[in-house]
C-alpha cells in the first residue's frame, strides 16, 4: 500500500466515524457532544470530496484507495444515518428502518453487481444518481444532527424557537432531504442494474 495524501484522507475519514459515534452518544449537557460530532462529521464528509479530487488531479489513484474509499464512505454515511434516525429519535421507527434498509440493500446489491461485472471484464461507468444520492444523505444527516443538537441545547422540544422559526421545521426539512436521498438510492440501483445487463449482453455478443 502506498501512503499518499488521498489514502491518508480516506483512512482519516474511517477513523473519524467511531469518534462521531462516541461524541453523539455521550450525554454532554446542552447538546455540546452532538455539536462537536456534527463538526467532525462535516470534516469527514469534506475529506470524501477532497481525496478523490486530489487522487485524480495528481494521478494518485491506487487500488487500495478505490477499495478503502468505498468502505470509509459507507461507514461514515450509514453510521450518521443510524445515529440521527434511531438514536436521535427524529421520526417514526418504521420510516427510519425503511430508509436505512433501502440505502444498505442498495449498496450491497451494487457491490455484488460490480463484483460480477469485474469477473466478466465488464466496465460499469460511475452513476451520477449515486453521487447525488450521497450528497443528499450527507446533507440530511447534517441537518438532522443540527436539529438534535439544538433540541438538546434548548431542552424545549420541537416548539422551542430560534427567532421566529420553530426548530421542528429543521427536522421536517432534514427528513425530506433524507427521503429524497433514499429515492435516489433506488433510482441509482435501477440504473446500475440496467447498465450491467446491457454490458453483459454486449460482452456475450463479443465472445461469440
Amino acid at each position: 500500500m502506498k501512503w499518499n495524501i488521498p489514502n491518508v484522507l480516506t483512512m482519516t475519514r474511517l477513523c473519524l466515524t467511531p469518534v462521531v459515534v462516541a461524541l453523539f452518544l455521550i450525554n454532554i449537557p446542552y447538546g455540546i457532544g452532538v455539536f462537536v460530532a456534527l463538526v467532525i462529521y462535516a470534516i469527514g464528509c469534506l475529506t470524501d470530496f477532497v481525496d478523490g479530487y486530489i487522487a485524480r488531479k495528481y494521478n494518485m489513484v491506487t487500488d487500495f484507495g478505490r477499495f478503502m474509499d468505498q468502505i470509509a464512505d459507507k461507514a461514515l454515511t450509514t453510521t450518521a444515518m443510524i445515529l440521527v434516525l434511531f438514536v436521535g429519535n427524529v421520526t417514526e421507527v418504521w420510516l427510519s428502518a425503511l430508509i436505512v434498509l433501502i440505502v444498505v440493500l442498495r449498496d450491497n446489491v451494487i457491490s455484488g453487481i460490480r463484483m460480477v461485472a469485474a469477473n466478466k471484464n465488464v466496465v460499469i461507468s460511475a452513476d451520477i444518481f449515486g453521487k447525488v444520492k450521497s450528497l443528499f444523505l450527507d446533507c440530511a444527516s447534517f441537518i438532522l444532527m443540527l436539529y438534535i443538537g439544538l433540541r438538546d441545547c434548548l431542552d424545549g422540544g420541537t416548539l422551542a424557537k430560534i427567532g421566529a422559526m420553530p426548530i421542528d421545521y429543521i427536522r421536517c426539512f432534514g427528513l425530506g432531504v433524507m427521503v429524497v436521498g433514499a429515492i435516489l438510492a433506488v433510482v441509482s440501483l435501477v440504473n446500475y442494474a440496467v447498465k450491467a445487463v446491457k454490458g453483459f449482453k454486449e460482452n456475450a455478443a463479443q465472445t461469440k
